[in-house]
């Protein structure tokens, strides 16, 4: 088996245990098809990635509207947006993905990859900084 892409407890933790839990899935997720890849099984990596990402984007993103909601994340609406820009994205190459249009798949993996750094690694961080600086003892 490879080695695993991401380490979620060293790399993304927010510290925050609804939110950890969720974000574990997604980087559980990309590592599932990093091994399938890796073993040569791309078709069933594929298949994993769209219906597993289908999911995650959906729910996780309510999920974590919700909560910025719940302690008025001043910042929530372009986060919104960030969300939308990335379902729209995925949703515009996923019937693709499913036709086995190896470009899209890479492009959605590539997608993800930069998601994870980047919003996980550094936006998500904002929010719960600003989660656990505002929160009465």
């Amino acid at each position: 088996m490879a080695k695993n892409l991401f380490d979620f407890e060293a790399e993304f933790r927010l510290g925050i245990e609804a939110v950890d839990n969720e974000h574990a899935r997604l980087i559980d997720m990309l590592n599932a098809v990093h091994n399938l890849i890796s073993i040569g099984e791309k078709e069933n990596a594929r298949y994993f990635f769209t219906e597993t990402l289908s999911d995650y984007v959906d729910e996780h993103f309510a999920n974590e509207e919700k909560f910025m909601e719940s302690f008025e994340y001043p910042q929530i609406d372009d986060h919104k947006k960030i969300h939308e820009n990335f379902k729209k994205s995925y949703y515009e190459l996923k019937p693709a993905i499913e036709t086995f249009d190896e470009t899209a798949f890479r492009r959605a993996l590539t997608d993800v990859f930069t998601w994870i750094l980047t919003h996980i690694g550094k936006t998500d961080r904002r929010y719960a900084r600003y989660y656990f600086e505002t929160q009465k003892e």
